[in-house]
């Protein structure tokens, strides 16, 4: 096992989990949701760091090859957050909010597999 890999791993995780709470405190005090927007926000935006991050390195031929572990695997597994959606998702279908349930599953996972599809067609240079 790659100790450096493991660092960039854990450093990255731990920033992108304490951005994905920045999120949710300016998410939660700035507006009046119904829809899980905090979740959704983060989400999105690691999707579109992914997108980005994947682009670029690509265009690296390994020349910095700590920005996949620290960006693409850490920072961005640290700041998306499937179980939370999976969560709040469920929660919203226990007080029987199926309209919003359903429109929080098809936003989230379109809006994100779009802008990763995207993102990932624009030339890099």
């Amino acid at each position: 096992m790659d100790w450096k890999i493991v660092a960039f791993v854990f450093l990255g995780g731990g920033l992108g989990s304490v951005c994905r709470f920045g999120v949710s405190v300016l998410t939660v005090k700035n507006f009046d949701q119904n829809l899980p927007l905090a979740t959704l926000i983060s989400n999105l935006l690691a999707c579109v760091i992914l997108a980005m991050s994947i682009g670029v390195y690509s265009q690296l031929s390994g020349r910095f090859d700590w920005i996949k572990p620290l960006v693409v695997i850490g920072f961005c597994g640290g700041f998306s957050t499937f179980s939370t959606f999976g969560y709040e998702t469920v929660l919203l279908l226990k007080s029987q909010q199926y309209g919003i349930a359903i429109l929080n599953i098809l936003v989230s996972v379109l809006l994100c597999c779009a802008a990763i599809y995207a993102l990932l067609k624009l030339p890099v240079n």
